[in-house]
């Protein structure tokens, strides 16, 4: 994004055109629902918001992956490997770059309405959700019986207490709402799951529209998993405190108000909430003044404007 303002002092941005960060993320969205392209099943757990219930979905969805583990009360040593090693190498940089579900977010935030800039405090409110209902909940239960598919949507007694049949709006809006169209079944079986589940992906799509990446900053537990490598991240933004100006444009853009500028080499660049989108890199006026590094080596850097 671009946007007026003062030196120092940030003020109402405007959006950035758009550019390859939106062409990865919509060859993602593809690529991560080609049904027809795969038939090898839903093995791989990709460390984006996409429901493995979804017709055409091709991945796991590490969310519902995880409750299933609680639920049998086992460790998931590969979903915690897996999600591990993207977490150290890239951080949050697929929240940015290859979610779904971020790519919904960023394209409804574009609709010309007043905004809303939710507060910090809404950020904790992830990992709640991940500790309570994608593991507590859960493990607590144990063993219950669970729907699978958009069975989870709409079935009272399924059974299943968990983010993924409780709250996801992923799953409603690619498996729940495909299944209710074209199965009288499912319809037949609506219950007050199913008319709560469609609330809250009304609510979320509005909060979309109003707040910038709203969802990833209050209700992803996935965007809680991976802020815990945030620390030991080898993709870094990194300043040239030299060539900062402090025209506050990078943290102006930042979809999720985790961007911080560093008044000296070394201090921190952005929050555990930074999904790398590197907004900021193509926002910032000056050259060399803000830049991307990967295990130390620069892989984006900003231009003269």
């Amino acid at each position: 994004m671009t946007e007026q303002r003062q030196r120092g002092k940030v003020t109402r941005p405007v959006p950035l055109p758009l550019g390859g960060r939106f062409r990865v993320q919509l060859a993602a969205l593809v690529g991560f629902n080609s049904y027809f392209l795969s038939s090898s099943g839903k093995h791989l757990c990709i460390p984006v918001l996409n429901c493995y219930a979804c017709p055409i979905g091709i991945v796991a969805c590490p969310v519902g992956s995880l409750s299933a583990f609680a639920y049998a009360r086992l460790i998931p040593f590969y979903i915690i490997g897996f999600l591990g090693i993207v977490g150290v190498t890239l951080g949050r940089a697929l929240c940015g770059w290859a979610c779904p579900f971020g790519w919904l977010q960023d394209m409804l935030c574009r609709l010309p309405t007043r905004k809303w800039r939710l507060p910090r405090g809404a950020n904790s409110l992830k990992y709640a959700l991940l500790v309570v209902l994608v593991i507590g909940l859960p493990a607590v239960v144990g063993a219950g019986r669970q729907a699978t598919g958009p069975d989870r949507v709409v079935e009272e007694t399924a059974g299943a207490l968990d983010y993924c049949a409780l709250v996801c709006p992923a799953g409603t809006l690619q498996a729940g709402v495909p299944g209710l169209i074209t199965s009288p079944e499912l319809r037949s079986r609506a219950s007050w799951r199913t008319a709560n589940k469609l609330l809250i992906l009304l609510a979320v799509l509005a909060l979309m529209v109003v707040s910038r990446r709203s969802f990833c900053r209050a209700l992803c537990p996935l965007g809680a998993m991976m802020a815990a490598t945030s620390r030991v991240c080898l993709l870094r933004l990194q300043t040239d405190p030299d060539l900062c100006t402090r025209c506050m444009r990078c943290v102006a853009v930042c979809p999720t108000r985790s961007r911080m500028v560093p008044s000296a080499a070394g201090q921190k660049e952005a929050t555990a909430e930074c999904i790398l989108c590197l907004d900021c890199v193509r926002a910032c006026p000056e050259a060399g003044a803000l830049g991307a590094r990967l295990a130390g080596r620069t892989i984006a850097a900003s231009r003269d404007r």
